[in-house]
């Protein structure tokens, strides 16, 4: 688990501190995940860029709900509801799908929307979370421009044992949340099963006066009900120089979806939709084999079942359907990545591949159901890095990939070429001491359009545009890490120069107004990211985060140069005051700067700065036989009401509070 250097506890304030490949490789010798996930491990030469790593001691401190839960105040990190109600996690004030998000080693989104949303699976089954910033590693291959958000499952520890963690809760408008994780194993197998549950009536409103439109309620956001169930199942074993481990998470999920509440539905009408069917099934096998000495070979294979219904409404009553949209996606794709030396060279060679199939019939309501369209498109990328050390503290990798889009079937749209691009990356870490080192990274990165981004009219709200190119990034990175064991601070400024950048704006055809996707000629984003903790005494901690960022489109590309929806800073300060492990209680809160966003006549609007005061705590009450104890938790978020907006018409809930009882 990550600690700030040295002797610092296991809480929040380790979690801020660490926020580097030092951190990490500490990470790799104590955390819970097993050796065989397919992530970018660290090792003694491999320089990697900035990275955040959470281990179960530090998500216990979060009482996280979801995955988005778990992310949430990490500096570079912004946790956002889009327009679709899926929860999006975005680095650094990049676009949702320039975020690669992973799970047990395999890429984990809807291929055909290059985006999954993290607001409804368990923070229970996790054990692990990384986040890597900037030109990530060549093992996650094609489209993760920005980063990666890695997560990785509970399982027993290698030496053998097991456990049982398990919560419930309830909360503001009828909100529900149960999980259970049971782990067990000894040296050559071990066992995962997991499950959760999550419910809601609806989210609060905190301020009703910012919903003028398509509200029906003062205190309830209107079309907000969620009901989630996940259940997940993991199996390892180990066979001398073999290791295997199989994986399945199933989610089922029905919900509503607020409206954009701040159109008038006489001149713009927003969307009046409800999932009443979502299914994920993700399968993944996971392998590690030792071929010789220095020579290791290392995969997984993922299979990914997704379907989807989505019925459109004509009015905020959510009684006379529009239309239906019914949706049946299948993935295929595997990676490996086999390690060897030559002579004073680590090199990792690495080759990934996927296929994604998307079936979609559009139904008007009435109406005689629309043809099935079909639609295909296949990814591959292959890549070589490598690791030299330049002297006992200077150390450097150098990495180079191609990557490779065909879009064999386009349904009843255009044909779309084969796109390529290369990819390269080089990371650069001096240690001045034992206490201070400098990490400098870079390197260019692509990402192709998604189908749904080049064909999907989303019930009639977008106009396609069949002619985009992939973007590209140019990506710099220098981090000044320096820990003591009761303080740390880590900073890190960064840019990012983009090419082809996708953007929208609107169109006006006929009587309606239409989004449409375009590619910005350029994009300038930088900033700097920033943490700071020091154990204040021995029971008393506190973390300062952040993130400051400008990012703007070339002059004379875009209705206004500002990028919507990025901040001009994000903050979180972390107070948390414990008593071993029988009391805790943490105050936070998170500062989000002013926006802009693009209104629906293609102008700009602004998006007002907020601040949210949180608040959890953790009691043990007793202990179980051998050793497990029970706690009741608290917490309360937005105590204040402050209103959230982080797009036109979806502002985040009001005030949320719950209390638990957790087993661990």
């Amino acid at each position: 688990m990550m600690r700030c250097a040295g002797a610092m506890r296991p809480s929040l304030i380790g979690a801020l501190a660490s926020l580097s490949l030092e951190g990490f490789a500490r990470a790799e010798e104590t955390a819970e995940p097993g050796d065989i996930v397919v992530t970018a491990r660290a090792t003694e030469r491999r320089v990697l860029p900035p990275q955040i790593v959470l281990g179960s001691a530090e998500l216990l401190d979060k009482q996280p709900t979801s995955l988005a839960d778990a992310l949430r105040g990490l500096p570079g990190v912004s946790v956002k509801t889009n327009s679709r109600g899926e929860t999006i996690a975005r680095l650094r004030g990049a676009e949702e799908r320039q975020t690669a998000v992973f799970f047990e080693g395999a890429p984990f989104s809807v291929a055909w929307d290059g985006r999954i949303d993290l607001g409804v699976l368990p923070a229970g089954l996790i054990g692990n979370v990384t986040v890597t910033k900037g030109a990530v590693p060549i093992e996650y291959g094609t489209n993760a421009v920005a980063g990666v958000v890695d997560f990785q499952a509970r399982r027993a520890a290698r030496e053998g044992g097991g456990g049982f963690t398990g919560a419930v809760e309830a909360g503001t408008q009828g909100y529900i949340n149960a999980s259970g994780v049971a782990t067990v194993g000894d040296e050559r197998f071990d066992a995962t099963i997991a499950g959760g549950y999550v419910s809601r009536d609806s989210v609060p409103v905190a301020d009703r006066d910012a919903l003028p439109f398509s509200q029906v309620g003062d205190d309830s956001r209107t079309n907000t009900d969620l009901d989630s169930f996940s259940i997940f199942g993991a199996l390892g074993a180990r066979f001398g120089a073999v290791e295997t481990r199989v994986s399945i998470l199933h989610n089922d999920t029905s919900r509503g979806i607020a409206p954009e509440s701040d159109r008038d539905p006489n001149v713009a009408a927003p969307r009046y939709w409800r999932y009443p069917k979502i299914l994920l099934t993700q399968v993944n096998l996971n392998v590690r084999a030792e071929l010789a000495d220095d020579v290791v070979l290392a995969g997984v294979v993922y299979r990914q079942w997704f379907d989807q219904q989505i019925d459109a409404y004509r009015t905020v009553a959510y009684t006379a359907l529009r239309t239906q949209q019914f949706d049946d996606d299948n993935t295929l794709g595997g990676r490996l990545t086999l390690s060897n030396r030559i002579g004073p060279v680590d090199l990792r060679w690495s080759a990934s591949y996927q296929r994604a199939n998307h079936k979609q019939i559009d139904t008007p309501v009435p109406g005689v159901a629309g043809p099935r369209l079909e639609y295909e498109q296949n990814l591959l990328s292959l890549g070589v890095e490598g690791d030299v050390a330049l002297g006992d503290a200077t150390k450097l990798t150098l990495g180079a990939a191609y990557d490779r889009a065909k879009t064999p079937l386009t349904g009843d749209k255009p044909d779309q070429p084969t796109q390529d691009a290369p990819a390269f990356s080089a990371s650069l870490r001096h240690a001045f001491g034992d206490d201070l080192t400098l990490t400098v990274s870079g390197g260019r990165r692509t990402r192709f359009a998604t189908p749904r981004e080049l064909y999907g009219e989303a019930l009639g709200r977008f106009l396609i545009n069949t002619g985009l190119k992939p973007e590209r990034a140019w990506l710099f990175d220098a981090e000044l890490a320096y820990r003591q064991p009761k303080f740390s601070i880590v900073v890190n400024p960064f840019y990012s120069r983009g090419e082809d950048t996708l953007g929208q704006r609107m169109v006006r055809v006929g009587n309606a107004t239409l989004r449409q996707r375009f590619n910005l000629q350029g994009t300038k984003t930088y900033g700097v990211d920033a943490a700071v903790s020091a154990a204040l005494t021995d029971r008393i901690g506190l973390a300062l985060a952040g993130t400051a960022l400008s990012a703007r489109a070339d002059a004379g590309d875009s209705p206004f140069r500002r990028l919507p929806q990025r901040p001009r800073h994000e903050l979180s300060a972390v107070l948390d005051y414990k008593i071993d492990d029988k009391f805790m209680i943490a105050g936070e809160v998170l500062q989000t700067g002013s926006a802009t966003d693009l209104d629906i006549d293609n102008t700009e609007a602004r998006l007002p700065s907020s601040t949210e005061f949180n608040v959890r705590g953790r009691l043990t009450l007793f202990r179980l036989p051998g050793g497990m104890r029970v706690s009741a938790t608290a917490a309360a978020d937005n105590i204040t009401d402050a209103n959230v907006v982080p797009q036109l018409g979806l502002p985040l809930p009001g005030r949320i509070v719950r209390f638990g009882i957790r087993i661990d």
